[in-house]
């Protein structure tokens, strides 16, 4: 048996032992505690692949700043969950709009946070940015969001169609009044009913505003513009266009039929339409779902021949905001700052098929060599920096703003107003209720 004095050593030395054991537990045996890391609610609005290319990006952001976790719920189509969520005070800490007109209804009732003096102490520098990239994401000259990338227009048109109605294939129109010469000569009719239409509709009417120096929005003297002679013009010439394509209810008709643009039921990819101005992302959809197409892409035709102004082309894109009640303001503005680093934008732009708005990237061998579509995709990068592009204003109406001037239009086009009546309309509504919100603004701030 142990001696007595032994048994009391071999016990004192066993509460040594659970001591420095229960300090190890406490302390992590000399290790210091690990920091809690920071969970930025992100609301995006992709989904499917595309969303999984946008993962790619916030989970290399993640291995890069270790400290972050970023929770991302996609597919948020809809804006106005994101307004009820800032309503209700329990906003994420970013968010893209999908509809870039909300920008500037929320910014006008304080919902988002002002940019600019995070960006001027960010070392961000204007002049990297691509024309209108951070104009698109201002309003009253105040930044409410950062631009992710962004889109602009062009004319794509069908080869094949070009070549069957003794077209040069190789040369698109040179001018506004030759492309609608091409499109109708290039319509197709079976008896009275079209089987082709040489000019897709355009989705907004005044995407073509821009050939004719449109302006919708006047900020020195704080007026919306739709009377512009410039709109009128463009709206006139698109009337006259349809009308020789066959009409508002014949052209209307035949495109309600049109399939998703986004497969294999495109109407261009299947010869529905001869021609179309649209976004960047065509040539890589026609590189999947239309492989054996032959077609070209260059700028919207000038208003006249050999037109030296820069080219025109209508910009939109991904815009991201960091909502008034965020949790995380200052990490979220940290990841805003890291998505315009060459990384973040390559990695963004390659996946997506969309133009960088960073200008040095424009010539990245990533985007224009490899596959054949790539070269094709080059002319919108070249367009994406073009001082003619133009965008819509964000104003506290703009959603109120792009619907009249759509049913302005569509007015216009079945034969109800002239041009100068339907937007002399549009002019005295919009700037109406621009007129009542400024002033119910006023009587809140005193």
């Amino acid at each position: 048996m142990p001696h007595r004095y032994d048994l009391r050593r071999m016990l004192r030395g066993a509460t040594l032992i659970a001591a420095a054991y229960m300090a190890c537990l406490i302390t992590g045996c000399g290790h210091k505690p690990e920091t809690p890391k920071v969970r930025l609610a992100f609301w995006s609005m992709w989904s499917g692949s595309e969303e999984r290319s946008f993962l790619k990006v916030l989970r290399r952001y993640e291995e890069t700043h270790p400290g972050i976790v970023i929770d991302n719920l996609g597919a948020i189509r809809d804006d106005t969950k994101t307004v009820r969520a800032i309503v209700a005070g329990v906003p994420p800490d970013l968010f893209t709009l999908a509809d870039p007109l909300y920008l500037g209804p929320l910014a006008a009732n304080g919902a988002l946070y002002e940019l600019d003096t995070l960006f001027r102490d960010s070392g961000l520098s204007e002049a990297d940015f691509t024309h209108a990239s951070l104009s698109q994401c201002r309003m009253n000259g105040t930044l409410y969001a950062m631009p992710y990338l962004v889109d602009c227009y062009a004319l794509m048109w069908n080869k094949d169609a070009f070549r069957a109605a003794g077209l040069d294939p190789e040369q698109p129109p040179k001018s506004l009044a030759e492309l609608a010469d091409y499109a109708v000569r290039l319509t197709k009719r079976r008896g009275s009913d079209i089987t082709r239409l040489g000019l897709q509709p355009l989705s907004d009417p005044y995407i073509i505003n821009q050939v004719f120096g449109g302006r919708l929005y006047d900020p020195k003297a704080g007026k919306v513009t739709p009377m512009d002679q410039g709109n009128v013009a463009a709206m006139k010439w698109y009337r006259d266009l349809v009308e020789r394509m066959g009409g508002y209810q014949q052209v209307n008709g035949f495109a309600a039929g049109f399939g998703q643009a986004q497969g294999t039921n495109n109407p261009f990819f299947v010869g529905q339409v001869a021609m179309m101005i649209n976004g960047e992302w065509n040539p890589y959809w026609c590189s999947r779902y239309a492989p054996k197409l032959d077609y070209g892409v260059a700028p919207i035709p000038p208003l006249r021949p050999g037109d030296d102004r820069p080219p025109s082309t209508w910009l939109g894109g991904n815009m991201i905001c960091i909502p008034r009640g965020a949790a995380h303001p200052k990490e979220a503005w940290d990841l805003l700052v890291w998505m315009q680093s060459d990384e973040a934008q390559l990695l963004f732009a390659d996946a997506m098929n969309n133009v960088p708005n960073q200008r040095r990237l424009l010539d990245s061998p990533r985007l224009r060599t490899g596959a054949d579509y790539r070269r094709k995709f080059s002319v919108f990068l070249d367009l994406a920096d073009s001082p003619g592009g133009g965008h819509f204003p964000a104003l506290p109406v703009s959603g109120l703003y792009s619907n009249e001037l759509i049913t302005a239009r569509d007015l216009v086009l079945a034969g109800a107003k002239t041009p100068e009546q339907a937007l002399k309309d549009v002019q005295r509504r919009v700037q109406r209720e621009l007129d009542r919100y400024r002033s119910g603004t006023r009587e809140a701030g005193q």
